[in-house]
């Protein structure tokens, strides 16, 4: 079960990152739940796929963005991921690392907590515009 998870959650990383909206939106649970930490206008919930994937797959987040993922744990039930991002909107650049909690259940995400590190840097680089 935790190599399921953990294949999973990889595929959608890759998924997301190549842009493949189709293979992230087949991992998600209809009723999907995504919880964002922070100060930021992204912070907050998302409920529903087309909620999640308008946050994920957003044209606002930052250029040249880049995704490392530093560690995966699984249970039978969550996969926790500790990566780290960044990217540049104009001249403000950021790195910024963060965990999230994944709960899966019967092959599909059904809940994101995702915990970013530095709140405030985030909230300071999504207030600078594009």
């Amino acid at each position: 079960m935790e190599q399921e998870n953990l294949d999973l959650v990889r595929g959608v990383y890759g998924a997301y990152v190549t842009g493949d909206r189709e293979a992230v939106t087949r991992a998600f649970h209809p009723d999907v739940t995504w919880h964002n930490s922070g100060h930021d206008a992204t912070s907050g919930t998302y409920q529903g796929v087309d909620a999640v994937l308008g946050y994920l797959m957003g044209e606002d987040h930052a250029e040249d963005y880049k995704l490392d993922v530093v560690d995966m744990l699984a249970s039978p039930e969550r996969v926790a991921v500790v990566a780290r991002t960044s990217g540049r909107r104009g001249e403000r650049t950021i790195q910024n690392d963060f965990v999230q909690l994944i709960q899966i259940r019967a092959g599909k995400i059904v809940e994101v907590r995702n915990y970013y590190w530095d709140q405030q840097a985030v909230a300071d680089f999504m207030a600078t515009p594009m």
